[in-house]
């Protein structure tokens, strides 16, 4: 693979492409761009994406910030994620969900293929297995 200097805008272009298509897909378009993994926080969407050179780009923040919970709610976690699988809900308001959850920050594993949910401390975390396409 080809030395790609990470930007938002390589990443925004990842994320138009896989627009209206399962969460897989962006995965793949981020993978195929050469993104090893990213770091979500919760409370602001504030994004840290690591490439699999090591370099890093952070996406700041653009929703207003809330307080996530500080009690881990795993079936309201669960919940959560299958409303936006099924596209019932939208991202923020994801984001707002498993806040009210008790997540904190999540971790999308490109390499490993999965989603690592983290609570308010790391006795609390949901693995979600992330679908090849």
């Amino acid at each position: 693979m080809e030395n790609i200097t990470l930007t938002e805008e390589l990443i925004i272009s990842a994320e138009n492409r896989a627009e209206g298509q399962a969460y897989p897909y962006l995965i793949k378009n981020l993978k195929a761009i050469g993104i090893d993994n990213y770091f979500v926080k919760v409370s602001n969407h504030k994004r840290t994406y690591t490439a699999t050179n090591g370099e890093k780009l952070i996406i700041p923040p653009d929703m207003p910030e809330f307080e996530p919970a500080e009690t881990f709610e795993l079936e309201a976690v669960k919940a959560a994620i299958k409303k936006i699988q099924e596209k019932s809900i939208d991202y923020h308001t994801f984001l707002k969900e498993i806040g009210d959850a008790g997540i904190h920050t999540y971790v999308a594993d490109i390499t490993g293929m999965k989603v690592i949910y983290q609570g308010p401390n790391s006795e609390y975390e949901y693995e979600e297995i992330i679908p090849e396409v």
